[in-house]
């Protein structure tokens, strides 16, 4: 069940960064009644700061640029419709520039369903990316929880532009996760849990912005598989999902395509 919980979180995201299901959400009426007379939509979220124009990411496949903005549509298997903000700031921390991207998840019906906040914090290891944590909230038809998850240490989320280009190239990292609901003590993971990483070959993708060169590259937990397309200077533009769900990069700002 744990396990279970954890790839709902990652396949969503926020993210990875937003995440979120409602399809194993069980409430009556009465509650989804007072959830829609309580609830407020959630405020869009915003950088702290503007870009800089001579800002240059550590990684164009995973560029971290303070004040950029990007924007997805998500479609559950279940049949939810979500969007999806991801904003990007940063900060020095004991001596080292530490990029925070907040990702705010609302579904179509304004978040009364599900809306969802993460709040992942990433470094530079030269060209390389590495993820410190992850923290999200969710309110899902009423019903909140929260999670965190612990990596260990050296986690790459992304590796060096050159691997990127070679099919094949393979990575992984691993987190413990830690789950919080109101009334209930903390679940903490027994054991940890391994994503594996392998690029696959170039490809044309088509989305709403475009059409790019992509890189495909899956993450894979188990039997559980999600493959994601990267473009350089853009990042993430679109994802699929084993269990059917998939995301796709509507707008942004801050961030730049590269030939």
């Amino acid at each position: 069940m744990r396990l279970i919980l954890i790839i709902v979180i990652l396949s969503a995201i926020a993210l990875s960064g937003c995440n979120g299901s409602t399809t194993n959400i069980n409430s009556n009426g009465n509650s989804n009644a007072n959830a829609a007379r309580n609830f407020k939509p959630p405020q869009p979220i915003k950088p702290a700061e503007a870009v800089d124009p001579n800002f240059k990411p550590c990684n164009p496949y995973f560029p971290l640029v303070p004040g950029s903005i990007a924007k997805y549509v998500i479609n559950y298997s279940s049949g939810l419709v979500g969007d999806l903000t991801v904003v990007v700031d940063a900060a020095d921390e004991d001596g080292r520039k530490v990029f925070t991207q907040r990702s705010q998840l609302v579904d179509r019906s304004g978040g009364m369903k599900q809306n969802q906040s993460v709040v992942r914090r990433f470094i530079c290891d030269g060209d390389r990316v590495q993820i410190l944590s992850e923290k999200t909230e969710t309110n899902a038809e009423g019903q909140v929880s929260s999670s965190e998850f612990e990596f260990r240490e050296n986690s790459l989320v992304m590796t060096d532009p050159k691997s990127v280009l070679i099919k094949g190239s393979k990575w992984t990292h691993a987190f413990r996760s830690v789950f919080h609901v109101p009334g209930q003590s903390p679940t903490r993971s027994d054991q940890p849990t391994v994503i594996a990483f392998e690029v696959g070959s170039p490809e044309t993708v088509t989305t709403a912005i475009g059409t790019f060169k992509a890189v495909p590259i899956s993450r894979k937990i188990g039997e559980n598989l999600t493959v994601d397309h990267y473009v350089a200077g853009l990042g993430l533009v679109k994802r699929l999902s084993k269990e059917g769900s998939s995301w796709e990069m509507k707008e942004y700002s801050g961030l730049k395509p590269q030939d």
